[in-house]
């Protein structure tokens, strides 16, 4: 007997921003805290920052604003100005796990399109990982107030 292994589940989102791809890459990876929207927090306490470390392994996390750190996952691969991923080990209660079996990946490609305009290819994978409750999770982070707000604010950040 065989058993057919289930189709990864993955969000995908197509943004193009009128910046170049380096200014798209940092406004992502270092000014996350200035447009992640505030009531997307995992602590009982709003953060004041979220801080994505510069290197493979690095942390991704944010602080509150009292200084707690509230952990999100870490970096998988770090190619400036062409490439982010990162693991997310927030569980479908929005919950920290650092299994990294249980979970799921967020992965940006930037494209160049020109001297001022740069198209990024977003997609979380591997959602299933997060075994039970995965569905909800993918149904939240699907979701208008999901990543298509998260990264609305994104887009609207490169504008500044």
């Amino acid at each position: 007997m065989t058993s057919e292994a289930k189709p990864a589940i993955a969000v995908k989102r197509t943004l193009h921003v009128e910046v170049p791809v380096e200014k798209a890459f940092q406004v992502f990876t270092e000014k996350m805290g200035s447009w992640w929207p505030a009531t997307h927090h995992v602590g009982g306490t709003p953060f004041k920052e979220i801080v994505m470390e510069k290197r493979v392994g690095g942390r991704w996390y944010e602080v509150n604003i009292e200084g707690v750190e509230g952990a999100w996952g870490h970096v998988l691969a770090w190619e400036p100005p062409k490439r982010v991923a990162l693991s997310w080990h927030l569980q479908p209660d929005w919950s920290f796990n650092p299994d990294l079996a249980r979970s799921s990946e967020v992965a940006l490609d930037f494209i160049s399109e020109g001297p001022a305009a740069t198209r990024v290819e977003f997609m979380h994978s591997h959602i299933e990982r997060h075994g039970e409750g995965h569905d909800k999770m993918r149904e939240a982070v699907d979701s208008p107030g999901g990543w298509t707000t998260v990264l609305e604010a994104y887009v609207n950040e490169t504008k500044k």
